[in-house]
């Protein structure tokens, strides 16, 4: 199959067996690179960015191991996105995340690395943190609500209620080369409590009780112009 062709199939299925809400939009750059970054709950998370308007221009970034899943695999494949071998540095997918980039795609990636077992965050890993500073690309945070729940919903006939949360770009700053470890990792958190501001507190995880997704929500809210987690 061809990417459109896949991109076809995958927004038909979200359409007619789920609910999908997107809030925020409009804070999305209409054109130009994104870094997309998101919380990572089930293996519905990223094909559920079929339903942005920019769906065309996302290159979601996915583990290899999915390589030769039966049907998934292919799917991954055929839509030409970018496989990682997450056990290495892989240069070949950094150097296809620099290409999509700077040919003004999106690439879609959550810093966790892996599915969140316990359905909340996990410490965000610093890959993209080395990509955004490297690239000086914009960021722009995205909360995933209920792809968790989704075996549930279709267990009892019902379609699974997902939210995809977007909110402003931001620009990770240079990485202190004196303080290399210290300023990754705060640039890490800082990329994660965005995560964080944008979903309910019972998914924080880790960064539960962060001060920094009180700052971003109270900053976000005098903005007037965004939905955010009702508290």
């Amino acid at each position: 199959m061809t990417r459109d062709q896949v991109f076809k199939i995958v927004k038909w299925l979200y359409k007619n067996f789920t609910h999908v809400t997107v809030e925020n939009e409009e804070l999305m750059p209409k054109e130009g690179p994104v870094i997309i970054t998101l919380n990572h709950l089930s293996r519905l998370d990223f094909p559920a960015l079929i339903m942005l308007e920019r769906y065309n221009d996302i290159y979601c970034v996915a583990a290899d191991s999915y390589r030769n899943f039966p049907v998934f695999g292919k799917f991954i494949n055929d839509a030409d996105m970018i496989w990682i071998d997450r056990t290495k540095a892989d240069f070949t997918a950094m150097k296809r995340i620099m290409t999509e980039l700077k040919n003004g795609n999106i690439i879609a990636l959550a810093p966790e690395g892996t599915r969140s077992k316990s359905q909340a965050l996990l410490q965000g890993k610093e890959g993209v943190t080395m990509i955004a500073s490297k690239t000086h690309m914009p960021v722009i945070s995205l909360g995933v609500i209920g792809t968790e729940k989704w075996m549930d919903a279709f267990k009892h006939f019902h379609k699974p209620r997902i939210t995809l949360r977007l909110g402003p770009t931001f620009e990770i700053t240079k990485i202190d080369p004196d303080n290399r470890e210290e300023s990754l990792r705060t640039a890490t958190d800082e990329v994660m409590c965005r995560i964080a501001a944008l979903l309910p507190d019972h998914y924080h995880g880790f960064y539960a009780g962060n001060p920094r997704i009180r700052e971003l929500r109270d900053e976000w809210k005098a903005r007037g112009d965004m939905i955010l987690p009702e508290e």
